[in-house]
């Protein structure tokens, strides 16, 4: 991959604006592995260290450090491991449209999203969102809530600036518990009302990137290594010094196979049958992907499985009873 196709002028951005500001935080994740500060494992720096950084050291503004501090996170996280996950457009589609059938009362999976592939991972999705070429996505621990939230930094074309999204990651709790909590939190940072009265239209960007996140961590996922040579570990070794090289990306492509399969799918579909019919006939139409999760595993290690069930071409001539069923092949 091209340097210019991965988030690395961003990286680089901030090397600019300010030299030494990696090596800074590296300090503070030193200091929690040293034992000076402590925050869950399950986060490998919370965003509130880049804006203390950023406010006190280098003595930014409070709404330039708010502003700014998630998208210094994310550049840092993210040339931990360099994992870029390039998403087929079809699938990526299919996926993002399945918000339309979440409801603000579905249970939101944190425990899933609790377990991302890597700490902070890079979905490289362009058209997902206006002027957007992907996201970072990442775990982070709010220490004013001692909660966890998500953290998705939309990373705009040209790889110059980024816009930051959050929810609260609420256990067991519903969609909208979870945005009123956010909007709560947000409110109260920037004392000015928010809009309440429709939680999945004004969530739906992140809903959309949640979709991808699962699939990422759905069992059985279209997923296939880019032959670079490279071996990506997790947690990276604390003395290892991270390359800003796009030599040094891993890339992982996700749904080549589902992918194609899905554009076979959409060029048939036009010549299955468009009448309506009369009576009790159903019109052909394509019944949207959706997922189906069970729980494995002893009580002591209970596990959530996911897994992802393809759309279906529902009644592909009219009248017919059988049904088209996408599967990718391997």
């Amino acid at each position: 991959m091209r340097d210019r196709d991965t988030p690395l002028p961003l990286v680089r951005l901030w090397r600019k604006m300010v030299p030494d500001c990696y090596e800074q935080i590296d300090r503070c994740r030193a200091a929690k592995d040293d034992g000076e500060m402590h925050w869950p494992d399950y986060c490998i720096l919370p965003i509130n260290a880049a804006y203390t950084y950023l406010r006190y050291s280098l003595g930014w503004t409070d709404a330039a450090a708010a502003a700014d501090c998630a998208e210094l996170t994310a550049c840092w996280l993210w040339r931990q491991a360099k994992v870029i996950y390039r998403f087929d457009p079809a699938l990526a589609e299919t996926l993002a449209g399945q918000v339309e059938d979440v409801r603000d009362t579905d249970t939101l999976p944190t425990d899933l999203l609790m377990h991302l592939p890597y700490p902070c991972i890079y979905a490289k999705v362009p058209g997902l969102l206006e002027s957007a070429d992907g996201f970072w996505a990442w775990i982070d621990y709010d220490i004013n809530r001692n909660a966890p939230e998500l953290r998705i930094q939309w990373v705009l074309d040209g790889y110059e600036r980024s816009v930051p999204q959050v929810l609260h990651l609420l256990p067991g709790r519903s969609l909208r518990d979870c945005y009123l909590d956010t909007l709560r939190v947000t409110q109260e940072h920037m004392q000015t009302p928010v809009d309440v009265t429709d939680p999945i239209s004004n969530m739906r960007s992140i809903l959309s990137a949640i979709q991808l996140l699962l699939y990422l961590v759905s069992e059985g996922a279209d997923m296939e290594d880019e032959d670079t040579g490279l071996r990506v570990v997790r947690h990276p070794p604390k003395d290892s010094k991270p390359v800003d090289k796009a030599s040094t990306i891993a890339v992982k492509h996700v749904g080549v196979r589902i992918g194609a399969a899905l554009r076979r799918t959409a060029a048939t579909a036009p010549h299955c049958g468009g009448n309506t019919g009369t009576g009790g006939t159903v019109r052909p139409h394509m019944r949207r992907g959706h997922w189906h999760h069970y729980w494995t595993g002893s009580k002591a290690d209970r596990r959530l499985v996911l897994k992802w069930t393809a759309p279906t071409m529902v009644h592909p001539e009219q009248g017919s009873d059988d049904n088209i069923v996408v599967y990718p092949v391997k």
